[in-house]
């Protein structure tokens, strides 16, 4: 009725701390990952680009502006001018593409140009129109 000392104790209580520190290993890298990987998607957006540019009038006067879709306007009608580069992209005219695109501040922007950069992080889709 009684435990005893015969060895049998110490090797469970052993096996239950090892596991216990398996356990909160896991436990910990995976709240980690998931944590880094939040961050690296807070600053990222899913944009359209459509198959032609337009003439428009920048910063340092008339230019040729992606036309484009981001947040709750991607599959509508209404496009928008983009005046920044998306740094890594490749525009081809004739192809709408859906971008997967890294934002970050831009610290002491010019006066005539963008207060974000804007950086290719995946071509999700390309399609001929």
């Amino acid at each position: 009725m009684f435990a005893t000392d015969n060895g049998v104790d110490g090797s469970v209580r052993e096996t239950n701390d090892i596991n216990m520190k398996h356990f909160l290993f896991l436990l910990f890298t995976i709240v980690f990952a998931f944590s880094c990987k939040k961050e690296n998607l807070d600053n990222q957006i899913i944009m359209m680009v459509r198959d032609t540019k337009v003439s428009c009038t920048g910063g340092n006067g008339p230019m040729e502006c992606l036309q484009v879709q981001t947040g709750e306007k991607v599959g509508s009608q209404t496009w928008e001018y983009f005046y920044s580069p998306i740094e890594g992209f490749n525009y081809e005219p004739g192809y709408i593409y859906t971008l997967k695109v890294k934002t970050e501040p831009v610290k002491n922007p010019p006066a005539d140009g963008s207060s974000i950069k804007y950086t290719l992080v995946e071509v999700v889709l390309k399609e001929k129109v």
